[in-house]
């Protein structure tokens, strides 16, 4: 346990019986720069910080510690200011100035063992990390639907698995999903579920996966395999290692969607089409 020792200097304020006790640290984490950093700075609500090196590099992390990316901002930056979760103000003190930017990390996602929808060679992969029983994903269902339809050979929507704490059923029907899936009907069971989603049960997933026409005797058995928490398990720790803390998380070839519309949907989507014809030409 380590213990803080405050200056003598508070006793001055009064605030001496406020510190009379011992501050217990716990180390969370250690994490390794490449150089000395000339300033560290963290974002309001501690989702990320940012490290300004001495050659002018700004990496961006997450607030558990993970790097999400860098830029060069140049070795004239000498001070940086977050505003927001994805603003920065950049100052040159020589040149008198302030650089307002906006940060867009690209981020990596494993798509490997996810349930797909749409065509495997798409070339714009919307990922999305979901709660079965979060009333905020049964009402984004819809739109996220109207949009693989809008963009059928262009798109394909991939499921990760992300049931909150708070859900108390999320977890056994996101274990229900997965032993539909190993039947090939992950998502007539993902609709259902989430057509379902205030009143889910074992009792109602068991219906439900009834309903969805599973070989039930199989379902049983194969919802019982560790290997299927195991699964959840890694979809939530890469979510939170990319930034995910809430669901649903959207992610737009490896951009997180800024809000959820048609409008924002169809501006990253296409964007992301017009770079990938500039890339073929």
């Amino acid at each position: 346990m380590l213990k803080l020792l405050l200056p003598p200097l508070l006793l001055l304020f009064g605030f001496s019986h406020a510190f009379a006790n011992d501050v217990e640290v716990r180390m969370l984490r250690t994490v390794g720069l490449a150089e000395t950093p000339k300033q560290v700075v963290a974002t309001g609500d501690g989702q990320r910080f940012y490290v300004l090196t001495e050659a002018g590099e700004v990496q961006l992390f997450s607030g558990n510690g993970d790097l999400l990316g860098s830029f060069d901002a140049g070795p004239e930056v000498t001070n940086i200011s977050p505003q927001g979760s994805n603003r920065l103000i950049l100052e040159k003190g020589k040149q008198k100035q302030l650089m307002l930017v906006a940060l867009e990390p690209i981020v990596q996602i494993s798509t490997e063992g996810s349930p797909v929808l749409g065509p495997a060679d798409a070339p714009v992969t919307i990922v999305i990390f979901d709660d079965f029983e979060c009333p905020y994903c049964a009402k984004a269902l819809p739109l996220v639907k109207e949009v693989v339809n809008a963009y059928q050979e262009q798109v394909k929507l991939v499921f990760k698995h992300f049931p909150l704490a708070m859900h108390r059923n999320a977890r056994a029907a996101a274990v229900a999903s997965i032993a539909a899936e190993e039947q090939g009907k992950f998502w007539p069971l993902h609709d259902l579920l989430f057509a379902n989603y205030s009143k889910l049960s074992p009792q109602k997933i068991t219906e439900l996966a009834k309903q969805a026409g599973l070989d039930m005797e199989r379902f049983e058995k194969d919802r019982k395999d560790p290997r299927l928490q195991q699964k959840i398990t890694e979809d939530q720790r890469e979510g939170q290692q990319i930034g995910v803390r809430g669901t649903p998380t959207i992610f737009i070839n490896g951009r997180l969607l800024p809000q959820r519309s048609r409008a924002a949907f169809d501006q990253l989507i296409r964007a992301e089409l017009t770079r990938a014809k500039r890339e073929n030409k």
